[in-house]
């Protein structure tokens, strides 16, 4: 049996304790886990639970998977576990002769990186697994862009593999090929386009948070800068305020979810009224963004493109993330609302579950002209990031669809 324990820094001013240890055993290729909270964390006034499945008991807890869904949301995602494999593949791993498996991704990722407030120590360790990292300044973005390029064109890129690495871009979630950087002190993400891209994916992803703000939709701060003649999007992490650590969760976890689920945005306010720290202001703010994706026909939506910040009281809504338009006007949401995955559907249902989001239907139908109001200036929006004409035209169908969608339902 082996164990891995997790720490949280309670108060700024003290120490991280540890809250809870993680114990998992591998039968047949399969690992099972259960997990139990630390009798000093149960017992601090500050306590809670660290996600809605594992409620805060000194008993032991089996995990439905290999790690509680809370410590998979600080763990690798697609581009991160892309790099980690690929460090393996050019050199031993901790893992020896074991296959890898989502506890060796998980310690993988960079301590002073990693999404959340959560850190981790191996089974007999002091020190927080992977502890060295070294956070590059903006000014090193072209070096990490070609870098980015290269791993992406080239399996066995290992130069390229290691500069993102030591960058502490494991850590961070998602497909698109992205690093950690600084502006002076502060943590921020950029988001690279990807050799191949069909369009300009980050100046579209600025087009939407810049629409997405106008209706009072809260994002980070963020700013598109021009390298080696391409548009890098870099956004400040939410996760982060100076040197303290904010722990998140995903929608995944919150709803105890599993990844492929086909979510609903009546259960994230559902789960959101159980347990969130702002229920009032946080459901009209997630009502708000459902409006706002229909209008942008932003149907990459799926439980990990939502998530919440803690808060002294619970769970708060973390700013909007992972915006992006969908050119093809036939596709689906990846999270349906009231079950209706499609344009037309979930704007009826904006009006019609309005209660569910502290909404009366007229106030519902008014924000629904708001958000038409804001997004049908898109193409200007566009023209001015400097979209070319054709790819304006490309998402012409998909964005006006949902905009007449939302225009019948404020009718």
């Amino acid at each position: 049996m082996t164990s891995i324990t997790a720490a949280l820094q309670l108060d700024e001013s003290a120490p991280p304790i540890d809250v809870a240890t993680l114990y998992s055993q591998v039968r047949r290729r399969t690992v099972t886990s259960t997990l139990a909270y630390t009798a000093p964390f149960v017992e601090a006034s500050e306590a809670y639970a660290l996600e809605p499945a594992l409620p805060l008991t000194l008993a032991a807890q089996p995990i439905d998977g290999v790690l509680p869904r809370s410590w998979a949301d600080a763990a690798p995602d697609r581009w991160g576990r892309t790099l980690i494999e690929r460090r393996w593949r050019g050199g031993a791993s901790a893992a020896g002769d074991r296959a890898h498996d989502d506890r060796d991704y998980l310690l993988a990722v960079s301590d002073l990186t990693r999404q959340g407030a959560l850190r981790f120590r191996r089974d007999g360790e002091a020190e927080f697994a992977a502890a060295t990292t070294e956070v590059p300044p903006l000014v090193e973005l072209p070096r990490l862009l070609r870098a980015s390029d290269a791993v992406v064109r080239d399996n066995d890129d290992f130069a390229a593999v290691k500069a993102l690495l030591d960058a502490g871009t494991a850590s961070l979630g998602g497909a698109r090929p992205k690093a950690s950087v600084r502006d002076g002190v502060t943590l921020h993400i950029a988001k690279f386009p990807r050799p191949g891209d069909e369009w300009n994916v980050m100046l579209w992803e600025s087009v939407a948070l810049e629409l997405a703000s106008r209706c009072g939709v809260h994002v980070p701060a963020w700013k598109v800068l021009p390298i080696d003649g391409r548009q890098v999007l870099v956004l400040q992490r939410f996760d982060r305020m100076g040197s303290r650590r904010i722990n998140y969760i995903s929608a995944l976890t919150l709803t105890q979810g599993r990844d492929g689920d086909l979510g609903d945005y009546l259960t994230i306010a559902d789960e959101l009224a159980a347990h969130g720290a702002r229920v009032a202001s946080d459901l009209r703010q997630l009502w708000l963004r459902i409006a706002v994706g229909v209008a942008l026909h932003n149907t990459d939506d799926h439980l990990r493109n939502h998530g919440f910040v803690r808060a002294r009281s619970g769970w708060a809504l973390a700013p909007a993330f992972d915006i992006n338009p969908e050119p093809l006007a036939a596709n689906r949401h990846a999270t349906a609302l009231a079950g209706r995955d499609d344009a037309k559907g979930m704007a009826q249902a904006l009006v019609e579950h309005a209660a569910m989001f502290g909404l009366a239907p007229d106030e519902a139908r008014a924000g629904c002209s708001r958000v038409v109001g804001q997004v049908s200036q898109w193409r200007e929006v566009a023209r001015a990031a400097g979209a070319p004409a054709r790819e304006i035209e490309r998402f012409a169908d998909a964005i006006n669809a949902g905009l007449e969608s939302l225009r019948a339902a404020a009718s």
